[in-house]
């Protein structure tokens, strides 16, 4: 152990990441033996796959995916990608954190005790689970005496810390960026992190059906990875065509053969108008473009004809898009400088769009999370309500997200609850995730309360806040995804405590006092996946026991509540294994009769060997097979009578079957959400209306410019960035696993043209510059990407040089900055960067580099 705790502040080995990896590799020879188990496949990744492992004498020797049942298009195997193959690299990598670790530096009773400015830098002790519990209970009690909850700040709903103290909640705008803010007031479902709004999407088989598909900021292939991509590869096999509209020819574009229309990040608005504009000027010169049945039937706001009663200014989005309102009609010609998309592309996109075709718009979040894109849905339901793609086959305007990408509707099968006491939070107050870190540095500070959940907003409640004293951080990577990740780790710095628990040292844990280590999914009693496809639900065993001292988020959460002197019991009121039948007794799938029926049959026995206590039961199947397939899938078939259409019943019948917004209908001119958005007073509300418009945003294209105004000098940051997920990575897991290090080396995206102007070559290092931070990556140079635009891959582990301040590890966040408008919508994907030939010494592999931290 000492040769542990003398480690530097990152933990680093001299080997590199591949070597110590390597040498952990056990040489057993499978073909002597071993067991299948179905393994956890557990990260934010949109696939929720099956993952199998060969385990023999406590070792993973070989993995495998689907194999249950033959592959067919209509009965799909789940089939996992390179990230699933790499867990056995999260479960026992050289670089887990097995022993609780104590930041040198750091003592308790805040000040400058502290010593936070040496968080990131400091080294490391490894200490007792006693020793560990005793210190960041006792600080927990002292804060919580001293400053009450709101001396405590923590991103994620926390069951521990609600029976601890309470804290401060963060909000942000994060995957859905403008979804996020109420479109059930427009109309639209409730937006939440497993389906987007899935259910107004069509079922996978109607894809098939559709003569056209636009990917709007959509690549399924590396956002959703595993088996949606095939179900539009079917689709194109049956002739169906595709057009992809995105900064960059992705993954899945060149997959299906797509028509590209680049189009600048954070843009896609103008680009919409533009469509919008040539479908009107079209329909008036031929006829036969636009629904209007659809839209005076379905649609409020769209014209004159078709106001709600609710309005308070008497304007309309047709005649705003025809120039009544400010003498700019929205042309082709207005929208180019601006998106860069040639005009006679934008009158084909008009003439597809038209009501004579089966076209389905889908999109994914990438253009929502857009500084400017608070109106965006309200526009994107628009330009599909004029074509009358809604509510029958052929015909969508919807999302393609994550694991139901291209497959919408209820799921068909779903797992019980764990049926656990509630916990109440006794803060209420939400801040901005953006103010946050600057409140925190200020010692406490002014928000404008309006949500403390995600996607939940309510009026503003004028807070002050006192001091922040004390970061409490789940197994989650919120100063890694959150923006300004450089006053993030100030704001981490400021403070008396961090607590992290972690199964590496990430950044959160890096940043960190106390580090309190986690087991991972393999190492529990078992689980089902969360967030998965309607058809399938994976369920996954214990692949091994407990590595080194590591421990369960329950178990540490009630070391740490009986620590200030309370009952466990309070946040915990049932075992691990009693959730887990819990879930299992509760598991539904859908009937032919369209009702949910129990699905699997539990004897005494099983309830015995399970660790739990109920009830026998009947269902379709039994435990044991449960296990043995990883899960179940549930079996389909063309027109069989699970197929969905998303708002058929809506369309069918809008009187029996209202949307959720205040008139019923689809709210493109939505005086509620309007209402509630503008109560909040962030800055520039006054450029919106209840309706779409352009507006030009905080940070965007326009910023490229010298004085702000498209087509004159460029300015210090000529360039547009936008963050794309990338295989290497779930977000920000798998982004120590040396094995996809080495796979996918984490470059920048840079157009040819750009590069061939700068003198770069591909491989070289580059350093890219911001308002806000500097950061180096080597160079992929590209022919499908859009000039002018940079590719920032998401979620890589900042590497700060602390004596240079630039990010070796090409960190996304790391570049940009807090600054928002209008309604709040965080600008991840139309930042503004330089990039320039690095005259440093260059980067080498990302593999090659030691990893943060080795316990060897």
């Amino acid at each position: 152990m000492a040769g542990v705790a003398g480690l530097t502040a990152t933990g680093c080995s001299a080997e590199s990441s591949l070597e110590a990896v390597d040498k952990h590799e056990l040489p057993v020879d499978p073909a002597k033996g071993g067991e299948w188990i179905s393994a956890a496949c557990w990260h934010n990744c949109g696939g929720r796959c099956m993952n199998k492992v060969m385990v023999k004498d406590g070792a993973v020797v070989r993995q495998k995916t689907d194999d249950t049942h033959e592959d067919s298009i209509e009965y799909p195997q789940q089939r996992g990608c390179v990230r699933g193959k790499t867990q056995q690299q999260q479960c026992f990598g050289a670089d887990r954190i097995l022993h609780p670790l104590k930041r040198k530096g750091w003592q308790p009773g805040g000040g400058e005790k502290s010593n936070g400015q040496m968080r990131g830098k400091d080294e490391w002790e490894v200490i007792s689970w006693d020793e560990a519990i005793k210190l960041a209970s006792e600080e927990i009690k002292r804060i919580s005496d001293e400053y009450g909850p709101t001396g405590f700040y923590c991103k994620a709903n926390n069951t521990t810390l609600n029976v601890l103290s309470g804290y401060v909640r963060g909000w942000d705008t994060t995957s859905h960026g403008t979804y996020t803010l109420d479109v059930t007031k427009m109309g639209l479902p409730t937006t939440d992190c497993g389906t987007g709004d899935a259910d107004t999407a069509n079922d996978r088989f109607d894809l098939e059906n559709a003569e056209y598909i636009i990917m709007w900021s959509s690549n399924p292939a590396w956002s959703a990875a595993g088996t949606p991509i095939n179900y539009w590869m079917a689709a194109r096999d049956k002739g169906t065509k595709f057009v992809s509209i995105d900064p960059l020819y992705n993954a899945s574009a060149q997959m299906l053969d797509a028509e590209w229309v680049p189009v600048r990040t954070g843009t896609d608005m103008a680009l919409m108008f533009a469509i919008a504009y040539e479908m009107l000027r079209l329909d008036e010169e031929k006829g036969g473009i636009i629904d209007w049945d659809f839209i005076h039937k379905y649609t409020v706001g769209f014209d004159s004809e078709s106001m709600p009663e609710d309005k308070t200014i008497d304007e309309n989005l047709k005649d705003y898009i025809l120039g009544k309102y400010d003498g700019t009609p929205k042309t082709p010609e207005w929208a180019e400088p601006i998106c860069g998309v040639k005009p006679e592309q934008v009158t084909e996109l008009a003439q597809i769009m038209a009501k004579s075709n089966k076209v389905m718009i889908l999109h994914n979040y990438g253009m929502a999370r857009c500084n400017g894109a608070e109106m965006l849905p309200q526009l994107l339901i628009a330009l599909g309500a004029m074509g009358g793609h809604m509510g029958k086959s052929g015909h969508a305007t919807a999302s393609a997200y994550h694991a139901n990408a291209g497959n919408g509707g209820a799921r068909l099968i779903s797992a019980g609850a764990a049926k656990m006491p509630k916990t109440t939070n006794p803060v209420t107050t939400g801040v901005r995730q953006p103010q946050m870190y600057e409140i925190i540095k200020n010692g406490g500070g002014h928000t404008q309360d309006v949500s403390n959940a995600y996607g939940s907003f309510h009026e503003p409640n004028p807070t002050e806040l006192g001091p922040i004293k004390c970061i409490y951080h789940m197994t989650d990577a919120v100063l890694q995804t959150s923006l300004n990740q450089k006053e993030g780790i100030e704001a981490h710095r400021a403070v008396d405590f961090v607590l992290t628990l972690a199964q590496f040292m990430t950044t959160n844990a890096r940043y960190s006092d106390i580090i309190l280590p986690v087991t991972t999914e393999w190492e529990r009693c078992g689980g089902f996946g969360d967030y998965n496809n309607r058809e399938y639900l994976p369920f996954y065993t214990r692949v091994t026991q407990p590595l080194g001292e590591a421990k369960t988020d329950q178990e540490i959460g009630e070391l740490l509540i009986a620590g200030v002197g309370k009952d466990p019991k309070l946040a915990y009121g049932k075992t691990e294994d009693q959730q887990l039948y819990e879930k299992i007794a509760g598991c539904k799938v859908m009937g032919d009769d369209g009702k949910m029926k129990t699905l699997v049959t539990l004897t005494a026995d099983d309830i015995k060997g399970l660790n739990a206590e109920g009830a026998p039961q009947e269902g379709i199947i039994t435990l044991k097979e449960l296990k043995e397939n990883g899960g179940y899938q549930f079996p389909r078939k063309r027109n069989d009578k699970h197929g969905h259409i998303g708002y058929q019943k809506f369309v069918d019948d809008p009187e029996a079957n209202p949307l959720k917004s205040k008139s019923g209908k689809l709210e493109i001119y939505c005086q509620a959400r309007y209402d509630l958005m503008a109560s909040f007073g962030f800055p520039g509300i006054e450029q919106y209306k209840p309706y779409p418009t352009y507006v030009v945003p905080c940070t965007g294209y326009e910023s490229t410019f010298k004085d702000g105004k498209i087509g004159g000098e460029k300015g210090e940051y000529p360039f547009l960035m936008f963050n794309p997920h990338y295989l290497r990575r779930s977000h920000t897991v798998f982004d120590n696993c040396p094995w996809l290090r080495e796979a996918w080396a984490n470059p920048v995206f840079l157009a040819r043209s750009d590069a061939e102007s700068l003198g770069i070559k591909d491989g070289d290092t580059v350093l890219l510059s911001s308002p806000y931070g500097k950061g180096l990556r080597n160079a992929a140079v590209m022919d499908v990407l859009m000039p002018g635009m940079v590719g920032v891959p998401h979620g890589a582990w900042v590497d700060v040089d602390e004596e240079t301040g630039i990010d070796m590890a090409g960190s996304d966040n790391y570049l940009i900055g807090s600054e928002y408008s209008g309604m709040g919508v965080s600008g991840y994907n139309n930042q503004i960067c330089n990039v320039e030939k690095y005259t440093g010494a260059p980067l080498g592999r990302d593999c090659d580099k030691p990893a943060r931290w080795s316990a060897n």
